[in-house]
């Protein structure tokens, strides 16, 4: 039995994966503890894990307006210098013998580094759209990042992905939608999706399987830094006028109920794995939860992304890989909206193209294979430090 301690934060689509490891870990025997930010306490007690707050750097944790958050974001989980002391601490205080550490969370990156602790990066996206080598998001980083690996007396480095290659960096994605794959380091691990374990409702799936019309999944961003109003409005007036009939995760999003067509039904959430076996297609802002999610049960998808991180990316492969189409998420009209759904549903090749993947993501290992990444990990440093003896 050994003890994992997962570092994380409030990104949405990152703490899933980091879930369903850790309860493939737990039911091996492991002991699992949770590390992060107090608005994600309940996000994993009601899961049923131990958690604590990272002290120092929590402190510096504050709710600003979206605009000021990737500050704070920046201060208090990417690039904070409190993860040099906060990380060995709770890893001699609740005596782990293991951390992964979330890919984006570099001082804790630092940490491990400067203090040998066995660790592994989880990235929560596929590596080249989340994080492409000289792209954007980089740009914004990579200051500060290193301001913080020379203060842990680590050398200054040139991408954010030679942070990322010290460690086994355990991607949540397929090698099929990573653009840059053929560039990634070989500690580059792909699991394909790892989904957490859920109840599903047996009342809803009954409800949708009472009409025969195809099934659309809108799911657009269910965290709280983008505000995702405009696009469930336009897709929810777009689909109003298609043959079909809709389930939308509305998220934080409150929906009048009066402007909801008679073809859609409004829920705040909705486990994947519920809806997809029955959909037809999913309209998304191209978040990698979703996008993966979708993929693993070969449903196409109309991309209306966020012009941020590793959405637009995301959405431009699915139209290379011709699973899905992309329109310009800001301002596509209801019209645009709308073609695209009718071409996605009446062109067979694109749910012929999603169902290849969807073969492909069959095969991959997944959470279990994670775990057994890490409890091989685990035994090296176990091997190494005996040697070392």
């Amino acid at each position: 039995m050994a003890r994992f301690l997962f570092l994380t934060w409030n990104g949405a689509g990152n703490q899933p994966p980091a879930v369903a490891i850790a309860q493939v870990l737990k039911s091996r025997g492991h002991k699992i503890t949770f590390a992060g930010y107090e608005n994600q306490r309940s996000y994993f007690t009601e899961r049923d894990f131990h958690f604590v707050r990272l002290e120092r750097s929590a402190r510096k944790w504050r709710d600003e307006s979206r605009e000021r958050m990737f500050a704070v974001k920046l201060e208090a989980v990417w690039a904070s210098p409190d993860h040099l002391d906060d990380v060995p601490r709770l890893m001699a205080r609740e005596r782990c013998d293991a951390a992964i550490v979330d890919c984006l969370m570099f001082g804790a990156l630092a940490a491990a580094e400067k203090f040998k602790l066995p660790a592994a990066a989880l990235v929560h996206s596929a590596p080249g759209a989340l994080m492409p080598p000289n792209g954007q998001f980089e740009a914004l980083l990579l200051d500060a990042v290193n301001q913080v690996q020379i203060q842990a007396g680590l050398a200054a480095v040139k991408t954010l992905w030679e942070v990322w290659a010290r460690f086994p960096a355990l991607s949540n994605s397929i090698r099929q939608l990573d653009p840059l794959a053929s560039q990634a380091p070989q500690s580059f691990h792909y699991f394909g999706p790892m989904s957490e374990s859920v109840s599903l409702s047996e009342g809803r799936a009954s409800w949708l399987r009472t009409d025969n019309r195809p099934l659309v999944l809108v799911s657009f961003s269910t965290g709280p830094y983008w505000d995702q109003t405009s696009r469930i409005l336009r897709t929810l007036e777009a689909l109003s006028q298609c043959n079909c009939r809709a389930i939308v995760t509305s998220g934080p999003v409150e929906i009048d109920p009066k402007i909801v067509p008679d073809n859609a039904v409004v829920v705040g959430r909705a486990p994947h794995d519920e809806i997809l076996p029955m959909a037809a297609l999913t309209v998304t802002h191209a978040g990698h939860g979703t996008v993966i999610a979708s993929l693993k049960y070969g449903v196409p998808l109309l991309c209306l992304p966020n012009p941020v991180a590793d959405q637009p990316i995301l959405a431009s492969q699915i139209e290379a890989l011709g699973c899905g189409a992309s329109l310009d998420g800001d301002n596509a009209t209801p019209a645009e909206i709308k073609a695209a759904v009718d071409r996605l549903l009446n062109d067979r090749s694109f749910t012929a193209n999603a169902c290849t993947l969807a073969e492909m993501i069959s095969r991959s290992p997944g959470a279990s294979g994670a775990a057994l990444q890490l409890e091989t990990l685990l035994s090296h440093e176990t091997a190494n430090s005996s040697a070392a003896e």
